[in-house]
């Protein structure tokens, strides 16, 4: 049980040395944005880990948005502009929301004020006999 505890723990921080090395490598523009990453078994042969723990550093980058792509493909580099360009779209979005749901609900509450009026109006007209 110690021996596999100190082999996970082993695994996880040859992981993480390889995703910073990547992290490293694609700031410094060795992997611009749009280009796929060597497969896992490159990865594992030029880190010398194994293929699971190259695995597991890709898996990372993929958590933090760094890079993209689907189960047994290739990774990309994201494009980090494209990311920004998104959560600034996304927070327009949502204060365009926001202001539409307030403008509803001020619709709302003016249309309850005609309904009122026009109650009293048609009271009025009933009470005088047309």
């Amino acid at each position: 049980m110690a021996d596999q505890l100190a082999g996970d723990q082993a695994r996880g921080l040859a992981s993480r040395r390889v995703a910073d090395e990547l992290r490293s490598q694609i700031a410094s523009g060795r992997y611009p944005a749009g280009t796929a990453l060597p497969s896992y078994r490159q990865l594992a042969a030029e880190y010398k880990v194994a293929v699971n723990t190259a695995m597991a550093a890709v898996h990372s980058l993929r958590d933090e948005g760094l890079v993209v792509g689907k189960p047994n493909a290739a990774a990309y580099v994201s494009d980090l502009a494209d990311q920004a360009d998104t959560k600034h779209e996304l927070r327009s979005l949502r204060t365009e929301v926001g202001d539409l749901q307030r403008q509803l609900r001020q619709a709302g509450a003016d249309l309850v004020a005609i309904d009122d009026r026009l109650s009293d109006v048609m009271a009025r007209l009933r009470a005088l006999g047309g």
